[in-house]
């Protein structure tokens, strides 16, 4: 799929999906790929791998992740399981950084109905008691990342002064 892609980002967001869904690991791809050499896109395809996260959900979190990376930022934890002081789950973070406490999470359309926005709200009040961070992202603001992008590099720089919280 991803060789006949143009455009970079979707090619990774496509091999995510795939590898994520098929429980693939990203490491057995340059095998498959040497069998396929010669082959249209295969070569960009293999130099695209190093981008590629098989704990990517969605592809608009692989797009959020790359541009976090190409942003300078250190490359954030996909599936981010956070949890409160007795051990008990709260949330899993679509992105995280565990030692800043800083939680990132795309919302889709699925997040205005109802009962996913209450629990969104539930979720986001448990991680500010828990002293952390939380970036709600939805498709517009990933269309023009820069403000995001500035906003979550000072949430990082924050926390690294406060030590982690």
């Amino acid at each position: 799929m991803a060789r006949w892609e143009p455009n970079d980002d979707i090619a990774i967001a496509k091999v995510d999906a795939v590898c994520n869904r098929g429980q693939i690991k990203v490491r057995e791809l340059p095998e498959v790929l040497d069998q396929m050499g010669g082959l249209h896109g295969v070569s960009r395809v293999g130099a695209l791998l190093r981008w590629c996260d098989v704990r990517a959900d969605s592809p608009p979190e692989t797009r959020l992740r790359l541009a976090l990376i190409r942003a300078g930022l250190p490359s954030p934890t996909p599936q981010l399981i956070i949890r409160n002081e007795f051990g008990a789950r709260v949330t899993k973070a679509d992105l995280g950084y565990e030692q800043q406490k800083v939680a990132i999470f795309y919302d889709s359309e699925l997040h205005r109905e109802k009962s996913n926005w209450e629990f969104d709200n539930w979720v986001n009040a448990q991680l500010a008691e828990l002293g952390w961070e939380r970036f709600r992202v939805t498709a517009q603001m990933l269309r023009n990342p820069g403000t995001l992008l500035r906003q979550i590099s000072s949430a990082l720089v924050r926390r690294d002064a406060l030590g982690g919280a």
